[in-house]
């Protein structure tokens, strides 16, 4: 199985295992135990490594496992936080993966090595996305969005998000031009634009019920809000920053993630052990293939941005 091969990694929560689907059959085709509960998932730009992000059996131990894409098999695993560990991404060069670990410091890997070599302090963190060219990173937390220098590997500035109760913050995805980051806000059913250009909230959308998880299409056009709470994905045209179609899913959908060809988004149904592929072309669901208990999150390799060819993290 070659690493560049159009597969989505879904990382299974409660069965401690990652089904590798075949997006051009929607299929599985492999599941790869791990030692943990999965709670996070990246693939490197040339597809050829899975960084996945676990809470480990042993309580409060966050490790990270590179996955071979070439044979499904772990090759290392490293111990990053004695919390429980978040959202996991990696940088468009594919040098670097971020691990979010709750109210930890921000851990950095050596995607060479698989070795922690820098922690950031936070106050808390969820889920980040870089920018398109790698220079920030936005890191989600309670509260609203931290910014952090990749370059100086620092905190830049942060971005407090109104709220009512409960949690903000939770996935965040940016355009491929890298002018608008979206973050879904939990309990406050919205989702919250940021225009990274001034690092300030430039809209607010109404989506459904505790939305979650959040992808943003290859050519930028629409982003895609896993809505848990109403077993939907909200559809946003990012030109208008409008609601554009309602999609229902499985039950308690919470990772999305785009195919490159951004032909289909893949949504994982946490409480139907199902992932749905959308058709993006009617907004439909086109498949639903079923994989492991409580899936949480799905990675797949993207397509290189046009400022460098690139493939993103």
């Amino acid at each position: 199985m070659a690493g560049t091969a159009p597969f989505a990694y879904v990382a299974n929560n409660r069965s401690h295992n990652v089904s590798v689907i075949d997006t051009a059959t929607n299929t599985v085709v492999a599941t790869v135990p791990v030692d943990g509960a999965p709670i996070g998932i990246a693939v490197t730009p040339d597809g050829k490594r899975v960084f996945i992000a676990i809470r480990a059996q042993a309580q409060n131990t966050g490790l990270v496992s590179v996955l071979d894409a070439a044979n499904n098999t772990v090759v290392a695993t490293e111990s990053v936080t004695d919390f429980f560990i978040g959202g996991i991404a990696i940088t468009p060069d594919g040098k670097q993966a971020y691990v979010a670990c709750d109210d930890n410091p921000v851990s950095v890997i050596d995607t060479a090595t698989n070795k922690v070599v820098a922690t950031i302090p936070q106050r808390d963190s969820i889920d980040l996305a870089f920018s398109p060219d790698g220079k920030h990173a936005y890191v989600t937390d309670f509260n609203g969005v931290t910014v952090i220098d990749t370059t100086a590997q620092k905190v830049q500035t942060t971005i407090p998000i109104a709220k009512t109760q409960g949690t903000v913050g939770r996935g965040i995805a940016i355009t491929s031009d890298g002018k608008q980051a979206y973050l879904t806000n939990g309990d406050t059913n919205n989702v919250s634009v940021i225009d990274t250009a001034t690092n300030t909230v430039s809209a607010t959308v109404v989506v459904g019920v505790d939305p979650v998880g959040v992808a943003v299409t290859p050519d930028g056009k629409r982003a895609y809000v896993a809505n848990h709470g109403s077993n939907d994905v909200s559809v946003i045209n990012t030109a208008t920053n409008a609601p554009a179609a309602t999609v229902g899913v499985g039950t308690a959908p919470v990772g999305v993630a785009t195919a490159a060809d951004g032909k289909n988004v893949y949504v994982a149904n946490e409480d139907s052990g199902t992932v749905s592929v959308i058709d993006t072309a009617t907004n439909t669901v086109a498949a639903t293939v079923s994989v492991g208990d409580h899936p949480f999150a799905i990675g797949i390799i993207r397509p290189a941005p046009s400022w460098q060819s690139r493939p993103s993290g």
